[in-house]
C-alpha cells in the first residue's frame, strides 16, 4: 500500500510537471491537489517508510549498474573503432 502511494505520488508529480510545461494549468492544479492528498495519506502510513526506501535504493542501484554497463560498452566500442582505423591505415601503407 505504501509503495503504491509513493509510486502514484511520483507519477502525479511527473504528470504535473509535464502539464505545467505544456501549459495545461487546470490539469496541473488538479494534480497538485492530488499530490497534497497523497502526501497526507502517506503520512498515515509512515511506519512503512523503511520498506519504501529499500525499493527506492534497489531502483537506484539498478540504474547505476545499467549506466556503468552502458559506459563500459561504449568505451569498448570506441576502442574497437580506433584499432580498426589503425589496422586500415597500416594496410594502406603496405600497398
Amino acid at each position: 500500500m505504501e509503495v503504491a502511494l509513493i509510486l502514484i505520488l511520483f507519477l502525479s508529480n511527473a504528470f504535473g510537471l509535464d502539464c505545467l510545461y505544456n501549459r495545461r494549468y487546470k490539469t496541473t492544479g488538479a494534480l497538485l491537489i492530488l499530490n497534497m492528498c497523497l502526501t497526507v495519506a502517506l503520512a498515515y502510513q509512515f511506519g512503512q517508510m523503511q520498506n519504501i526506501m529499500y525499493v527506492l535504493l534497489a531502483a537506484v542501484g539498478i540504474i547505476v549498474v545499467v549506466l556503468i554497463v552502458r559506459y563500459i560498452l561504449l568505451k569498448k566500442k570506441k576502442e574497437g573503432n580506433i584499432i580498426d582505423t589503425e589496422y586500415i591505415e597500416e594496410k594502406e601503407d603496405d600497398v
